[in-house]
Formats: structure tokens, C-alpha cells, sequence
């Protein structure tokens, strides 16, 4: 394999077919799926937010990477969170999920770009210039009083969009005080709270039956410290951004 590798990076809408079936090509093979294009286009090109930007790499005319900065606002801003990132087995370890997240970055750069790596993914991140935004540990839910308060709202065009027409995921929600929650299912009747929604669309998701709440927090839990797992969120942050009005929430998390 040549070491000339090269990079395209477009919105989404105007990716060609081929480069599509490219994108899902890679990102299959590398993690043993089995995406199909209505996945794609539920994500990049039904988005209610807009465009986002999609970098593919090639050696030759084969791809061998991909990266997206995908479009997802937050109370109005203009923000991109970088997800769905691969490279094949036989193209590691020549710095190309540096140069894709460059290539996008440079691209994205009017935006507030967030992200929420794993443990592996972290260093990288915070050396490409990455800043720890927040922390997110989980939380057992033993009463409803601070529920409302601690899980923000989930704007109806967004939960019909992300949530309700996912391809690949189904949610669960069950009614607390008279509020509703969306819940991410972990296993058996175990269940994360991802945030409050309109209960006009409550036919969109599954009742859950007797769940056992766990809700995210931003506060240090006993959890954690038996456990040390936790959520990390970062962000890559121009000068003239004024990060602290933008609250990241944990259902915007592409994982979940």
C-alpha cells in the first residue's frame, strides 16, 4: 500500500453515490456491521439540523478511511460532533484519523464541535488540541423529586428525527410525576435516562415495564469511585466561541 494517501471532504448532500457506498463500505468492514444507505440517510441526509461534513480516504481509488463531522445544534448553535470514524486493518498507523479529523476540523471550523470519546480515543483527542468539556457519571435513580431537573428536554423535531425514526436503535420511556422520559435500555428492566420529551409522542417508543432508573450527572457518584466508569465529553474550541452558554446534553451522544 502507497503512503500517498488522499482525502476528500464534502457535506454530506453532495457525496456521490459511490462515495456513499464507500463511507458504508469502510465503516462495515470495520466494525462487522451491517449499515445499509437508509441508515446513512436517515443520519446525513435527513438530519433536521443540515449538512454535515463527511471525509472519506483513498489509497489509489480504494477507500480505506472514513470520518464525519456530523451535524448536531445544540439550543441553537451550530455544532458538529465527530462520530463513525474508521480506517481498515492494513492502512493503520499512518496518521490518517489525524489528518481525516484535520482535514474536517479546518472544514467545521465555524461550528462548536463536541465530542464524547472512549478511553481509547481520549489521548488522541486532547493532543490534536481536544479540551475536557465535562464529565457525565451514571447515577441511580432512588426518588423522582430532582428527575425533572436533572434531565433536560428533548425538542420534538429532534426526538421524532434521532429517536423515534432511528434505524438501528428502539427506546423505551416510562412517566414519572407526569413528566416523561426517554430511556436508552441496558438490560434486563435496567434503563438510562436520556432526557424529558413531549408525551404526544409517546407512541413512538416502548412502555417500559418496573425499570430500574439510572440518570446522568455531572456530580462525582459513589458509582464512579466503585467503578470508575463515566462519560467524557470534549470539545475543540475557537477564541471567539462562548462555550459556557452551550450545555452539552448526554442525548446528544451519537453512542446512544
Amino acid at each position: 500500500m502507497k503512503n500517498d494517501i488522499t482525502y476528500i471532504c464534502k457535506l454530506s448532500s453532495n457525496l456521490t453515490e459511490k462515495e456513499k457506498d464507500d463511507f458504508l463500505r469502510v465503516f462495515n468492514e470495520v466494525f462487522d456491521l451491517n449499515y445499509d444507505i437508509n441508515w446513512f440517510n436517515w443520519k446525513y441526509i435527513d438530519n433536521v439540523y443540515g449538512d454535515s461534513y463527511v471525509v472519506i480516504a483513498y489509497d489509489d481509488n480504494k477507500a480505506v478511511g472514513t470520518r464525519s463531522f456530523w451535524r448536531n445544534d445544540i439550543d441553537g448553535y451550530l455544532c458538529y460532533q465527530p462520530c463513525d470514524t474508521a480506517v481498515v486493518k492494513e492502512a493503520r498507523r499512518k496518521g490518517i484519523f489525524s489528518k481525516m479529523t484535520l482535514v474536517a476540523l479546518e472544514k467545521a471550523k465555524n461550528g462548536f464541535i463536541y465530542n464524547y470519546p472512549n478511553e481509547n480515543s481520549r489521548p488522541g483527542n486532547l493532543k490534536l488540541g481536544w479540551k475536557i468539556n465535562k464529565y457525565y457519571y451514571m447515577k441511580f435513580v432512588i426518588s423522582i423529586s430532582n428527575l425533572k431537573s436533572q434531565s433536560k428536554y428533548i425538542d420534538d423535531d429532534y426526538l421524532m428525527w434521532r429517536f423515534a425514526k432511528s434505524p438501528i436503535n428502539k427506546y423505551y420511556y416510562c412517566e414519572r410525576g407526569g413528566d416523561f422520559y426517554l430511556l436508552l435500555k441496558r438490560k434486563k428492566n435496567v434503563y438510562y435516562v436520556l432526557g424529558r420529551f413531549n408525551s404526544n409522542y409517546k407512541k413512538y417508543f416502548i412502555k417500559a415495564k418496573c425499570p430500574i432508573l439510572f440518570n446522568y450527572t455531572t456530580k462525582e457518584t459513589i458509582m464512579y469511585k466503585l467503578f470508575k466508569n463515566r462519560a467524557t465529553i470534549v470539545s475543540f474550541e475557537e477564541d471567539n466561541q462562548k462555550k459556557e452558554k452551550i450545555d452539552i446534553p448526554i442525548f446528544k451522544a451519537d453512542y446512544v
